[in-house]
This record gives structure tokens, C-alpha cells and sequence, in this order.
């Protein structure tokens, strides 16, 4: 594939990985699997050009609470492959760290300590505890989104440097290998992929340059998709607001629903916050049957989109997306063509996202963010003022609120809509479940344009009007004309909830509900709080 005018080849080549040469200091590591239980062990795999590494285990929330140290282990250079990013490292396991039935469930960062030369090194890994069942609530790391995003050795869903020196993403990745710099670790105030200046606080300065790698992250060495998904940024906010506000969680990994028969059994709630874009046909099966068994799901997160299958015993994460169509094996299988790595509203999978979620991601996207929708107000306008997700907030018919805190965006859920007696009332058109309410609503658009800016600029450049809707007419009808890729071409950010089967379902449709938290908005603290506490009665 050619490099776009006015994209930098230097955005392209900024990937993490290893430079493959024992004299140079580096140390990296990654988990033999995502979750572990009390008593279980993990397996760090490493390789290091030091002679010796240290290690120290902490659980990360609203403190960092160390649990193990280990010093002077001994170090091993194992050369990574060309395509790690697909095969995986191959690395030994250099440590083992037994999991103390006294650690609580939650989310352990393994910070890993290499010198040579006198140069030191630090990286970091991770994996949950997961919990005992003593809790009400389970919540969910949303990993299939970060593997996504994670082009540790050279590539992800999005973009990458291949050994034949073409570029572009890889619909293969590994979970054999480490996660770039900021998925486990990162700075509080890292900022956010928004055009809302209020986002940032601390640090008034934009992350997205338009480019494929923001400024910030390429200048303080994080990676491009550290702030659209990971533990750090994306998940570690709800959770440490959680916490603080005395609610017990027990964690779970997103690819847990789908590797551990009952592991969401005995939970009331399951919580899921920040982006939550990838998911598998067992996950969801999972996720449907827990709710639909009586289990609640509170979804303070969005952009519910893509169809991924897990493969080489689930440690492959298998996404055509786009190119599903003429690049996924199983297209036209008479057994196994559902699982198309495609959009779930596509003709060969047709399981619509919202027959899970009742909202999708194809009629929400981007927000605050480049050329889609850049000056939207970043907050929700109320509608359905009454109903009990708004109890003890003081909001009525019309008001708004999150816009200070940037709550809405980058990427947003919806369904398409009609305006009856001056409510939203949802349409058939993307198969909501029945007794969908719509409490708030914000537009938000499904493709970037050119809105000045050098981002929106390029994007316009590269992919065109209407790339996006064009595509979810053609692969959801089967027809691209004008009439057909108008139902497309426009979207929102969808508060809802709705019931199923004999549970309930609450989505904010926004990735960023989290920022209203972390920010201390009083409108959308209530609303967790009313909604975490009905979900848990």
C-alpha cells in the first residue's frame, strides 16, 4: 500500500518492539494467559540483554498495593520474530509469580527492572485476579479492544510495518507478546483523543494530531493506541472511581466470557466502561445469557462494532473488518460463515449489536474528535427527565449536562431514531431490543470530513465522503445508492436502557462517560450511582 500525502513515514515506523540486537538494553515481557484465579501461577515470558532483572507485582486502583518483589533473576535475549505481532514472541517463561489466595481481585501491573551497560530498562505487564464470587458487581477489562489497538512488534487492527515493507493493519494478533508503553501504565494526565480542551486540565494540549500517531504520546514515547483503550487509561478510571466510592468489584477479563464456562454465575451487575469495539460470538453469547437469566448490564462505555474470533487455542485475535469479505477464510462457509470478522449488522453474521446492547456502534462513532462532529457540545441533552437513570440530579426536559468534562465522544452507540411528540423513539432499522427508552441524546456523525484541521483534513483525503456509510450500505443491503447509504450516514450518542429477557440493560453510548468520574461531575456520578445501585438491589 502507497504512504497517503501527509502522512509522515515517521508515524508509521513508531511502533514498540525489539531491536533484536543483545548489545542494546531493552527488557519485555507478557502473561501465558489474561486472568488467573487464587492459587494459579502466572508465567512471565521475558527476554532481556541483561544479565539479571527485577520485578515487583503491585495491584493498581486507588493505591498502588505491592504484593511480591523479586531481584536478581536470571535474564535471557531471546530475537523476537518479524511478525510477532501475528505469531508471536516465543518467549521462555523466566518467572513465575504464585497468585496468594490473600490478593484481591483486580488488576495486577508487573513492573519489570533491567540494566546494562548502566542503562536501565523498565516495562510493564499485567493480568487479573480474578475474584472469589463474594461480589455483587463484575467488571470487565475490555482486552479484545486493547489487542486491537496494541502493535507491539510492528502492527494492530490499524496499522503496521510488515517484513515485505508494505504497510497497513494486520487482521491477525498475538497475545504472545508484550503491549506497547501506556496500556498498563500511563500518566494521569495523558490526554484524550477530543477536540474538548476541558478534557485535559492539567495539560491544555491536543493528543490528535490528525496523524496516525498524536503528538504528545510520539514526543513522552507512548503509543498511538494507548488512549483509546488498555487498563491505564481506558478502564483504570471507572474502576478507581468505583473504589473510592465503596463499591466491591470482582474483576474479570474480557476473554474469560468466552474461555470459562459460568465465569460471569452468581454476579448481579457487569460493569463495563470505556471502549468496548471488539467482540467475539462466544463472549456475546455469554454476555446475552447472563443477562437474560436475570443478570443486569451497565455498560458505561460505546462503539460496540466488529465481529473478532480467537484462534491457536485463543491466543490469536482474528478481524478482517473491511476486507472481511474477500480476505476471511470462513466467508461463504456453510458452517462457520457467522463468524465473518466483519460488523455484526453484516448480511452473512446478522447478529445486530443491538440485540445485545440495543444500541450499535455504525449509527454512533466519532464525537469531539477531528472531522466528526469536532464542535459538538461534548455533553448529553435530556429527554425522558422522569425516568429513574435521572432520579436526584435535577435535570428536566431539555437540560444538559457532561459538556465541562468532555463525557461524550470520541466514539459513540446508537440507534437510528424518530422524534414522536417531541421524545426519541428508536426505529426498526437496527433491530433494538423491544422496550428501548432513549433518555439522552447528542448527534455525532459516522464519517470524518474536512473540518479545517490537518486530521480531518487527511482523513477526508485518504477514505472520501461517506466511506463509512457507503460500506455499512453495502455490506448490511447489498446496494450502495443514495437512498440506501442516507439511512447510514448519520448518527448520535444514545443514553439508554432496556430490558432483556430477565434482566436490564443501562448504556451511556459514549466511550468517554469515564471522563465525567474522573472529573468529578456531580450529574454523572448520580446517574452511576443510580444506576450501579438498582442493578445491585
Amino acid at each position: 500500500m502507497r504512504l497517503p500525502q501527509g502522512w509522515r513515514a515517521f508515524d508509521l515506523s513508531y511502533f514498540e518492539m525489539s531491536a533484536n540486537d543483545p548489545a542494546y538494553p531493552e527488557i519485555y515481557a507478557y502473561c501465558s494467559a489474561p486472568s488467573y484465579a487464587a492459587g494459579e501461577t502466572v508465567g512471565l515470558h521475558v527476554s532481556t540483554t541483561a544479565d539479571t532483572f527485577d520485578l515487583k507485582v503491585w495491584r493498581d486502583g486507588t493505591r498502588q498495593d505491592v504484593v511480591l518483589e523479586q531481584t536478581g533473576l536470571a535474564g535471557v535475549f531471546m530475537p523476537t520474530p518479524m511478525d510477532a505481532y501475528q505469531a508471536g514472541c516465543g518467549w521462555p517463561v523466566l518467572a513465575e509469580i504464585p497468585v496468594d489466595p490473600s490478593w484481591r481481585s483486580g488488576v495486577y501491573v508487573i513492573e519489570l527492572r533491567a540494566t546494562k551497560d548502566g542503562q536501565e530498562r523498565i516495562s510493564e505487564a499485567g493480568f487479573v485476579v480474578r475474584g472469589a464470587k463474594k461480589a455483587r458487581i463484575a467488571f470487565m477489562l475490555t482486552s479484545g479492544t486493547t489487542t486491537a489497538y496494541n502493535a507491539w512488534g510492528g502492527a494492530n487492527h490499524y496499522l503496521g510495518i510488515h517484513g515485505d515493507d508494505s504497510f497497513g493493519p494486520s487482521p491477525r494478533l498475538s497475545l504472545d507478546r508484550p503491549h506497547e508503553r501506556g496500556f498498563w501504565v500511563a500518566p494521569a494526565n495523558f490526554p484524550y483523543l477530543s477536540t474538548k480542551p476541558e478534557q485535559y486540565r492539567y495539560k491544555r494540549e491536543r493528543h490528535y494530531t490528525g496523524q496516525p500517531t498524536g503528538g504528545y504520546a510520539l514526543m513522552m514515547g507512548y503509543a498511538w493506541g494507548a488512549n483509546s483503550a488498555g487498563w491505564a487509561l481506558d478502564n483504570r478510571p471507572f474502576a478507581v472511581w468505583a473504589e473510592e466510592n465503596g463499591y466491591e468489584m470482582d474483576y474479570v477479563d474480557q476473554y474469560d466470557l468466552g474461555n470459562i464456562p459460568g465465569v460471569l454465575d452468581g454476579y448481579d451487575c457487569l460493569v463495563i466502561a470505556g471502549h468496548d469495539e471488539y467482540w467475539s460470538w462466544d463472549q456475546r453469547d455469554a454476555l446475552d445469557a447472563f443477562v437474560e437469566a436475570g443478570g443486569n448490564l451497565a455498560r458505561f462505555g460505546a462503539n460496540m462494532l466488529w465481529q473478532i474470533r480467537m484462534e491457536q487455542d485463543g491466543r490469536q485475535q482474528v478481524c478482517y473488518k473491511l476486507g472481511a469479505d474477500e480476505e476471511d477464510p470462513v466467508k461463504g462457509d456453510p458452517e462457520n460463515g457467522h463468524l465473518l470478522t466483519s460488523i455484526w449488522e453484516h448480511m452473512d453474521v446478522a447478529r445486530p449489536s443491538a440485540q445485545s446492547f440495543s444500541v450499535t456502534g455504525i449509527q454512533g462513532i466519532y464525537a469531539t474528535y477531528d472531522g466528526g462532529s469536532p464542535r459538538s457540545s461534548g455533553g448529553f441533552t435530556v429527554y425522558r427527565n422522569k425516568h429513574w437513570v435521572f432520579d436526584d440530579t435535577g435535570l428536566i426536559y431539555g437540560d444538559t449536562f457532561g459538556m465541562e468534562e468532555g463525557i461524550l465522544g470520541y466514539e459513540t452507540d446508537s440507534v437510528d431514531y424518530v422524534i414522536q411528540w417531541g421524545l426519541p423513539e428508536p426505529s426498526p432499522l437496527h433491530s433494538p431490543l423491544e422496550g428501548t427508552e432513549i433518555l439522552a441524546v447528542t448527534p455525532s456523525m459516522v464519517d470524518q470530513y474536512d473540518a479545517g484541521g490537518p486530521g480531518s483534513a487527511v482523513v477526508s483525503q485518504v477514505l472520501g465522503d461517506d466511506w463509512f456509510a457507503t460500506k455499512w450500505a453495502e455490506v448490511i443491503e447489498g446496494k450502495t445508492d443514495e437512498d440506501t447509504v442516507k439511512k447510514y450516514r448519520y448518527g448520535s450518542a444514545q443514553m439508554v436502557v432496556a430490558p432483556k429477557g430477565k434482566g436490564e440493560i443501562f448504556c451511556a453510548g459514549t466511550v468517554y462517560w469515564f471522563l465525567g468520574l474522573k472529573w468529578g461531575d456531580r450529574t454523572t456520578q448520580q446517574i452511576t450511582h443510580n444506576v450501579l445501585r438498582r442493578f445491585t438491589r
